[in-house]
């Protein structure tokens, strides 16, 4: 066992949940980055396709919604292409981005479970034999949360965001619970029982760093529209809104929405980390190990 090997299977406060979260992928990021190479090399570039078209879609669309407004168009036909082109690209933005979080989290639990496993050690060729295997039932997962807590937060809003922290560690539960669907899906409201409102504040305060960080990718994108509409507004041409819409700021719109994506990594391996200190809550797994080890000691 590696000096700088960090016990998963131990409780944490939220402080050390978060401190050993950065610790972990600082450590290991280039055994991670190998993983997401080989296993999410692909559905990322179908990603940024997608984004790249949805950004770019719904950019000329919304200034050509101007031009209807103004009279330009016909009003009835134009609306409805202005619809329908965003709803197409939001499908696809949909389906590409479900098909990259499901390649990503079954990648970071499944590297995880080998760090686990092998005491420090990722192997990088089984967790890419086992995120090949499994990375359609956690798609499957992601829809069935999706479905889940979006109905919860048309019921009563509260309730959707109940179902969502609740629902979020079938993942953790599925990979190293090694349980099915439908049984994960059933723990995963015992795991958290009595430990929902540490387990929400820890996710919040981890996204809310994500979104801070996340804003990095953002400043190009906005710098860049804040220069472009002054640039315009000297010389007099903000009546064409259509060429504050070009192809730098797609460009950079892209890239901004993929700093986020990346960045949702930490925001996955935090959860992990939640899950087995709830884990350990309930059955002290950790601590049943550490003693049969000392034992054969």
């Amino acid at each position: 066992m590696f000096d700088s090997y960090i016990q998963f299977k131990k409780e944490r406060e939220i402080g050390e949940i978060l401190s050993d979260t950065f610790k972990f992928i600082r450590e290991n990021v280039k055994p991670l980055f190998k993983v997401l190479l080989s296993t999410v090399a692909i559905p990322f570039i179908i990603l940024i396709f997608a984004i790249t078209y949805y950004t770019y879609s719904t950019s000329q669309q919304s200034f050509d919604l101007i031009s209807i407004m103004n009279g330009s168009d016909d009003f009835s036909n134009g609306l409805a292409d202005f619809y329908s082109s965003i709803f197409l690209g939001s499908l696809i933005l949909l389906v590409a981005s479900a098909i990259f979080y499901a390649f990503l989290v079954s990648a970071i639990h499944y590297a995880v479970k080998s760090y686990i496993k092998n005491e420090g050690v990722i192997v990088i060729e089984k967790v890419s034999i086992a995120v090949k295997e499994n990375w359609l039932n956690y798609l499957g997962m992601s829809f069935l949360i999706g479905i889940l807590s979006f109905v919860g937060f048309m019921l009563c809003f509260l309730p959707g965001i109940y179902i969502g922290v609740v629902l979020t560690f079938m993942y953790s539960i599925y990979a190293f619970d090694n349980l099915s669907i439908g049984e994960s899906f059933s723990y995963s409201f015992q795991l958290i029982k009595n430990n929902w409102w540490m387990s929400f504040l820890a996710m919040l305060i981890t996204y809310i760093l994500v979104y801070i960080l996340s804003l990095i990718f953002q400043l190009p994108a906005i710098i860049y529209m804040f220069v472009k509409g002054f640039t315009m507004s000297q010389e007099g041409s903000l009546s064409d809104p259509s060429s504050m819409f070009d192809w730098g700021y797609v460009i950079l719109t892209t890239i901004s929405s993929i700093g986020q994506y990346l960045f949702y990594i930490i925001f996955v391996v935090a959860c992990i980390f939640i899950y087995f200190n709830l884990n350990e809550k309930k059955n002290q797994s950790g601590t049943y190990e550490e003693i049969e080890s000392l034992g054969n000691q």
